[in-house]
């Protein structure tokens, strides 16, 4: 079990250090036999041998170990190819800068740097090479022979070709990760805005009838008193509920009362203009505004309205009901010019008509000047 915990606590391995080890692993075995080839041709002293095994079999394993280590592993990898240039330039130097060998190692130590460090780390290649050149000048003289051997130039040619399609390799497996990575993120970004636009509508509209609910409600009100009374215009709110609806609920069960909430919402949605608005303002009251509308006209309304639904049976799964409204009218200015006493008025109001027998139209203040419907 500790052995599980720990090795499941092993610090994840940079990615720069895992790539730079594989890449040199790899490439610096086919230098290492290009730079064998040249050393064999010119047959260098053993000296030379043991610096070309120090340097591309044994160094790759030791900046491996050192960048696993590190507190910064991507700047210790920056370091690491600085060194992999100043050695490379050095080489080159010693070796009296043959062209095919002197080619690679600059274009691979220039193009590392210039991959992780864009231009800057191209300059910082260039310096780092250059003062190792001047070093090695200070040991030796510097000397200039071009020339290699066909199969030294043949095994550049391959540890060079190699290196880039090595090179190509990781940047198109970056590259297809990054662009997965892309199109993960904006499926979620998707969702996130998908589940994003469903809570808003969840807070903003009735789960049930869909239509807005009573905190939109709070929301919208005193607006629309704002924006009547910056107009000089009336509105009217009208506070309905069903007739009997307890009972209904408890006669043939919660399933088929919501049933009629559902057709009491579509009947008022039917009824109501595309100005006036619609909400589930508790149970079975609901509330509707009539913005910049007379009390006369909304009266007349609200009365259309209610015959309308006492009139068409409410059809169930295997009911069908006659229900009947009662409505509470309040207007703006009339009764009330905040929101809160509005909406006090035509709850009121609602009682009123409960009170002079359901089934009918009451305005606040005023007995009903409309008989109630016939029952």
């Amino acid at each position: 079990m500790e052995h599980t915990l720990s090795a499941s606590a092993a610090p994840r391995i940079h990615w720069a250090v895992r790539m730079n080890w594989k890449n040199r692993s790899f490439s610096f075995v086919w230098l290492g036999l290009a730079i064998g080839s040249h050393l064999y041709a010119t047959e260098a002293a053993a000296w030379a041998w043991s610096c070309l095994v120090l340097q591309f079999a044994l160094y790759p394993q030791l900046l491996y170990w050192r960048g696993r280590r590190a507190a910064h592993p991507g700047k210790a990898e920056v370091q690491h190819m600085l060194v992999d240039a100043a050695c490379f330039a050095a080489w080159a130097a010693a070796l009296g800068f043959p062209l095919w060998i002197s080619f690679i190692l600059f274009v691979g130590a220039g193009v590392n740097l210039l991959a992780f460090r864009s231009w800057l780390g191209g300059l910082e290649a260039l310096a780092v090479m250059a003062t190792s050149v001047l070093l090695v000048g200070l040991v030796q003289p510097l000397h200039f022979h071009p020339d290699t051997t066909v199969l030294t130039t043949v095994l550049c040619m391959c540890t060079l070709s190699c290196f880039l399609a090595v090179f190509a390799q990781d940047s198109f497996r970056r590259a297809s990760q990054l662009h997965g990575q892309r199109s993960l993120l904006q499926v979620q970004l998707a969702e996130i805005q998908a589940l994003k636009d469903q809570l808003a509508e969840q807070a903003e509209r009735d789960p049930l009838t869909g239509l807005l609910n009573r905190r939109m409600l709070e929301w919208h009100l005193p607006r629309m008193l704002a924006g009547c009374r910056g107009r000089h215009s009336s509105m009217v709110l009208m506070l309905l509920d069903m007739d009997y609806f307890k009972q209904v609920n408890d006669c043939h069960g919660h399933a088929a009362g919501d049933q009629l909430l559902l057709s009491l919402a579509r009947h008022l949605l039917q009824y109501c203009r595309s100005q006036d608005m619609v909400f589930r303002y508790g149970g079975d009251e609901f509330l509707v505004l009539f913005p910049d509308t007379s009390l006369e006209v909304a009266q007349a309304r609200a009365q259309v309205l209610c015959e309308a639904f006492a009139q068409s049976p409410r059809r169930l799964e295997r009911l069908s009901l006659q229900m009947s409204l009662s409505c509470g009218l309040a207007a703006f200015p009339q009764h009330a010019n905040q929101a809160m006493s509005l909406l006090e008025c035509a709850d009121k109001a609602l009682y009123q008509a409960k009170a002079q027998g359901r089934n009918c139209v009451a305005v606040y203040g005023h007995a009903s000047e409309l008989p109630a419907l016939a029952k």
